[in-house]
C-alpha cells in the first residue's frame, strides 16, 4: 500500500495549467497564481515567501492535482485536450 502512495507522489506532472510543480526534500513545491490560493490552503499548503511557492505534503498532492485539473481550463479538459501534453484519444 505504501508503494502505491509513493508511486502517485513521484508521478506528478511538471505543470497543470498555470501551476508548476517541483520537489524540495519531502515536500512537493507548487508555484501558481493567487486565484488558486484557496486550493493550496485546502491541501494544507504552507506558503514559503522567500521563494514565492507553496509547500505541500506528498500525501496531499494527489487530491490537489485532481482539483487543479478540474479547475484549470475545464472545457478543454472535458473535451479531452491536455494543455500540458498530448490529448486523450
Amino acid at each position: 500500500m505504501g508503494g502505491c502512495r509513493e508511486k502517485q507522489a513521484t508521478d506528478i506532472p511538471a505543470h497543470i495549467g498555470p501551476c508548476e510543480f517541483g520537489h524540495l526534500g519531502n515536500w512537493i513545491t507548487v508555484r501558481c497564481p493567487r486565484e488558486l490560493e484557496p486550493l493550496m490552503r485546502q491541501a494544507g499548503g504552507q506558503w514559503e515567501p522567500g521563494s514565492c511557492r507553496w509547500l505541500i505534503e506528498r500525501r496531499r498532492i494527489v487530491p490537489l492535482i485532481r482539483r487543479l485539473e478540474r479547475v484549470t481550463d475545464p472545457l478543454f479538459r472535458q473535451a479531452g485536450i491536455d494543455l500540458d501534453g498530448e490529448g486523450r484519444r
